[in-house]
C-alpha cells in the first residue's frame, strides 16, 4: 500500500468513524426521545443504541489498524553480537615480589649487669645518652669487695709461707730417711703436707684473682660505643650479680626482624638483597642483606628472618615500623611466564582444576579456563591454561598462551565457546 492509498483510507475511516461515534443529540420533541416511548419502542431504541455503540468501536479499531499498516513491513530482528574487551598477551613475569612488615632493631643490643652483688652508689648515664667504648656508666659500693681483696692477699701470703715450711720439712725428712734416721711414715706425712701446701697456695692465688675481678666489676663500663636504651637501677639500690642494670645498643648498625611465611621461606637465601621502606619516612628506601634465617618456625608457621640494613643518612631509630620487599626470581628457573588480568578467568566456564605440574609448568599446578578471541573467525574460543601465583590483580600463566593472543578480560560471564563476538574499542 503506497502513501496516497494509506492517507485516503485513513480519511475514509476517520469520516465514517466520526459519524459512528458522533454524540447523541437531544431530541427536538419529548415524544421523539426513545426513553419516553412505550416499553416496546424503548427496547428497540435501546437495542439500536447498543448496536451503534459497538459499531463506533469497530470503526475506531479499523482506523488504528489502518494507521499501523502504513509504511514498510517490519524486518526480522537479527541476533545481537556482544562486544568484549580483550588483553593482548605479552607482559612477562620478571620475578615475584612480596612485602612483609617488620620492626627495626639495633644490630648490637646488650643488657648490662655488674656481675657482683652490692649497693648502687652512682648512676652516671641517662636513657638516650650516647656513650663511648669504655665509658663509666654506673658503680657499686666497692668497700666490701676491697676488704675481701685484702683478705685474699693475706691468705695468699700465709699459703706461701706454709708451702715454704712444707718444702723444708719434706727435704729434711727425706734426708733422714736415707740415713735411717726417719721412718717411712714420717716421709709420707711430709710428702702429704707439701702437697697440701701447694694446693692451698693455688687456691689462695685463685681467690685473690677473683677478689680483684669482683672489685673491678663494681664499675659498669660500656663494652662498645652506642646509645643508652634503658637504665634499670637507681642509687642506693641493692642488686644481685644477674640483675640487669643498663641496656645499651650499638650506634649506627640497624637491622629489621621479620617473619616469613612457610610458603616463602624456601626462596629466602643468606646474603639476599632486599629493599626496605618506612611508613614514617616517605620516599626513603634502604637496601639490606639477609643475615639470619630461623631453623624453626614460630607462631603462625612463620620463620624469623633478620635483615641487616646498609648505612643510611635517614633518621632511622630502633622500634620504627619497616616494610621489607623480597624479590623472588629463582623459582621461574629461566622459563617464560606471562601475566594476564585476573578478570580473564572464566569461572562460569569451569572452576580451577588441579593438575600435576609438568617440567615446563614448574610450580604451576592449576588449570583455569579463559576465552581467546579469534579475529579471523570473529568468535571466542575457550582454552584451559596452566596458572601459577597471583600478582595483585594479575595471575601467572605458564602454558597455553602465546604472545599476541587476545584474551577476553571483561564480559566473560556471558560468553560460550565458539560464540560470535566483536572487540570493543574506545571511541
Amino acid at each position: 500500500m503506497n502513501v496516497e492509498e494509506c492517507i485516503a483510507m485513513n480519511e475514509h475511516v476517520h469520516n465514517d468513524g466520526a459519524g459512528m461515534i458522533e454524540h447523541r443529540r437531544p431530541p427536538a420533541r419529548p415524544e421523539d426521545d426513545p426513553w419516553t416511548k412505550e416499553p416496546e419502542q424503548a427496547q428497540d431504541a435501546s437495542r439500536n443504541g447498543r448496536i451503534g455503540f459497538a459499531a463506533s468501536f469497530l470503526g475506531l479499531g479499523l482506523m488504528l489498524s489502518a494507521s499501523a499498516g502504513c509504511g514498510d513491513p517490519p524486518s526480522t530482528a537479527e541476533e545481537a553480537i556482544p562486544r568484549v574487551k580483550v588483553f593482548v598477551v605479552g607482559k612477562q613475569a620478571t620475578g615475584q615480589s612480596r612485602r612483609i612488615s617488620g620492626k627495626i632493631e639495633a644490630a648490637d643490643r646488650s643488657p648490662l649487669s655488674f656481675g657482683v652483688k652490692g649497693k648502687v652508689i652512682e648512676v652516671i648515664v641517662e636513657p638516650g645518652q650516647a656513650v663511648a667504648e669504655g665509658q663509666l656508666l654506673a658503680q657499686l659500693d666497692a668497700e666490701p669487695l676491697r676488704l675481701e681483696l685484702e683478705k685474699a692477699r693475706a691468705h695468699l701470703s700465709t699459703s706461701r709461707a706454709q708451702l715454704v715450711e712444707a718444702e723444708a720439712t719434706y727435704r729434711r725428712t727425706s734426708k733422714l730417711f736415707k740415713q735411717r734416721g726417719a721412718s717411712q711414715k714420717e716421709v709420707d706425712a711430709a710428702t702429704a703436707s707439701l702437697a697440701t701446701s701447694n694446693g692451698d697456695l693455688k687456691a689462695a692465688q685463685g681467690a685473690l684473682e677473683q677478689a680483684e675481678l669482683d672489685l673491678a666489676r663494681t664499675k659498669l663500663t660500656a663494652p662498645f660505643a652506642g646509645q643508652i636504651v634503658q637504665v634499670l637501677v637507681d642509687p642506693f639500690q641493692e642488686v644481685t650479680a644477674n640483675d640487669q642494670a643498663i641496656v645499651l645498643q650499638a650506634a649506627g648498625a640497624l637491622e629489621i626482624a621479620v617473619r616469613v611465611p612457610e610458603t616463602m621461606i624456601r626462596e629466602v637465601d643468606f646474603g639476599q638483597v632486599v629493599q626496605a621502606t618506612f611508613p614514617s619516612l616517605e620516599g626513603v628506601t634502604v637496601k639490606g642483606l639477609v643475615t639470619t634465617i630461623g631453623a624453626d618456625s614460630e607462631s603462625g608457621n612463620a620463620f624469623p628472618v633478620t635483615v641487616r640494613l646498609s648505612a643510611s643518612e635517614a633518621d632511622l631509630r630502633p622500634g620504627m615500623t619497616a616494610s621489607v620487599t623480597f624479590n623472588f626470581s629463582a623459582y621461574l628457573d629461566g622459563r617464560t611466564v606471562y601475566l594476564i588480568p585476573l578478570s580473564a578467568i572464566a569461572i562460569d566456564a569451569g572452576l580451577l582444576a588441579p593438575t600435576k605440574p609438568s617440567a615446563e609448568q614448574g610450580s604451576a599446578g592449576n588449570q583455569a579456563p579463559v576465552f581467546v578471541y579469534d579475529s579471523a573467525a570473529g568468535v571466542v574460543r575457550l582454552k584451559r591454561v596452566a596458572v601459577g601465583d597471583l600478582r595483585g590483580n594479575e595471575i601467572e600463566v605458564y602454558d597455553g598462551l602465546q604472545p599476541g593472543d587476545q584474551v577476553v578480560s571483561a564480559g566473560v560471564t556471558f560468553l560460550r565457546d565458539g560464540m560470535k563476538a566483536a572487540v570493543w574499542r574506545r571511541r
